[in-house]
Formats: structure tokens, C-alpha cells, sequence
């Protein structure tokens, strides 16, 4: 059994980040792939951060893997100032891999919690020269920059299809945070009935650890509290010192785990 690299790129991804393991007769028999992430905002504990994927049977696992972690050697040597985490993912309740990956020396600690958050009495006060408004969505252009906004501030999971979905929930807003008339912020937030969800939220990395998301996220849940609103959730990634933070703001219990990250450290 071999692993072989594609000769093009494959889904956007270099021909060295895919590998393929194929047995004597040229067979694929698995398929990996890692994937160089640098998220300053959401880990600055640790702002590389490298995924990978495999797919395959347990002989083509295991050679995967260690074509996987030679390759994450190699990028993380590229930025070794930097600090790395090398990880993947699996469902809670996939024990199998879980116990592959604690017996390569990966630990399972890091997980994607669902969170109920509290919702706060009153409106929030908004901080001085900053105010607050509704992000139009009008047009195709307007929702293109939204996207886009997010996607410079670490948010690549909303796409156009997600960002639509949640725009047909009876309770949908996009509130918008300026300060002296100049975009530092939006919250994200949709659901029905009693039921909400906070999807996504940044503050512009020059207005952050002042308390921005807090009153940016303390005023869209009272606007969703008027609509009749009592209970609103969100997706906390456990290892985000600042998705944590803004959890305890909020008083955050943690009712689910979505997926766990086994990972390790590279420096």
C-alpha cells in the first residue's frame, strides 16, 4: 500500500495538502487532506490551527496519519513563531476514532458545545459615539457584503445558502454596532416561536475587549425578547477564550456537544 498526491489541485486544496492511499493493484482504498487555518481572533492562545480529514479502512487510517502529521510538521515549520494545533473531527459518539486518536497521543478535550444563554433584563446600554441598527438585506450585493464581512473576521461557516435559510425564520436580524457612523460589528440571530439562535457574531479586531459584544449581543436579545423570545442557544467552540468569555457574560450553560476536535499541539 502507497500514499500518491494528486496531480491538480483538488476542491481548492494543493496537490501536496491531498493524499491517497492505494494498495498493489492502484486502488484508492482511503483519502486525507489537512488544511492550513490562521485564526488570530478566535484562538490568539494559538493562531494556526491545522484540520485534517481521513477517510478509509484501518490499514489506509493508519498510513494516512502519518502522512498527515509529516505534512503538518512541514507547514507548521513555516510560521514555527507561531503556535500550531493539528486536529480533526468526530461526532460524540463515534468511540471507534475517538480511541484512535487518544492512542496516537491526541487529546479529545476540545469540543463544539451547544449553549443556552440567559437572557438579560432591559435593553443594554450602547456605548458613547456607538449606535445600533438593522443590516439591510435587500439586495445581492448587500447580502454578498455581509458575507464577506464575516468571512475577514474569521466566520467562513455562513455561506449564501446558510445566510438565506436563516433569513426565511419568522424571527431573523442582523443588528449592525457603528461607532461615529462607521461599521464595528454585527450579530446574527434567527429562530421561531419561543426559540432563538445567536449564529454569529464579530466586533472589527480595533474595537474588541471593550465590551462591544456585549452590548451589541445584550440589545439583539431584547429585541428578541419583544417578539416573544424566551430561550436562545448557541454553538461555543470550548478551546475560543473569547466565545468563553462571552458565554460567562451571559450566563452560559452548556446542554449539548455537537462534535469533538481531537488535536495536539505542534509547538
Amino acid at each position: 500500500m502507497n500514499i500518491v498526491h494528486p496531480l491538480q489541485p483538488v476542491n481548492g486544496l494543493n496537490p501536496e495538502d491531498v493524499f491517497y492511499a492505494v494498495d498493489d493493484l492502484g486502488t484508492q482504498t482511503g483519502y486525507g487532506f489537512i488544511l492550513y487555518q490562521y485564526h488570530p481572533g478566535l484562538y490568539p492562545d494559538c493562531p494556526v490551527n491545522l484540520y485534517f480529514s481521513i477517510d478509509g479502512d484501518p490499514a489506509s487510517r493508519y498510513l494516512l496519519f502519518g502522512a498527515l502529521v509529516a505534512r503538518a510538521r512541514v507547514l507548521q515549520s513555516l510560521n514555527p513563531t507561531f503556535r500550531t494545533r493539528l486536529y480533526t473531527s468526530i461526532a460524540p459518539t463515534d468511540t471507534q476514532m475517538k480511541d484512535f486518536y487518544l492512542q496516537n497521543g491526541f487529546d479529545c478535550e476540545e469540543t463544539d458545545n451547544i449553549v443556552q444563554l440567559t437572557i438579560p433584563y432591559g435593553d443594554g446600554r450602547i456605548p458613547m459615539s456607538c449606535t445600533v441598527a438593522p443590516t439591510p438585506l435587500n439586495t445581492w450585493d448587500e447580502m454578498n457584503g455581509l458575507l464577506y464581512r464575516l468571512e475577514v473576521n474569521e466566520i467562513t461557516f455562513v455561506d449564501m445558502n446558510y445566510l438565506q435559510s436563516l433569513m426565511r425564520m419568522p424571527h431573523f436580524m442582523v443588528l449592525g454596532l457603528y461607532r461615529n457612523a462607521i461599521l464595528i460589528g454585527e450579530v446574527i440571530m434567527a429562530g421561531q416561536g419561543g426559540d432563538c439562535e445567536l449564529a454569529a457574531i464579530y466586533i472589527e479586531p480595533g474595537s474588541r475587549n471593550q465590551g462591544m459584544g456585549r452590548a451589541l449581543l445584550h440589545r439583539m436579545m431584547a429585541i428578541m425578547a419583544a417578539e416573544g423570545v424566551t430561550r436562545i442557544t448557541t454553538r461555543i467552540m470550548s478551546r475560543s477564550l473569547p466565545q468563553q468569555r462571552l458565554m460567562d457574560d451571559f450566563g452560559g450553560t452548556v446542554i449539548g456537544v455537537n462534535m469533538i476536535f481531537p488535536g495536539m499541539y505542534l509547538n
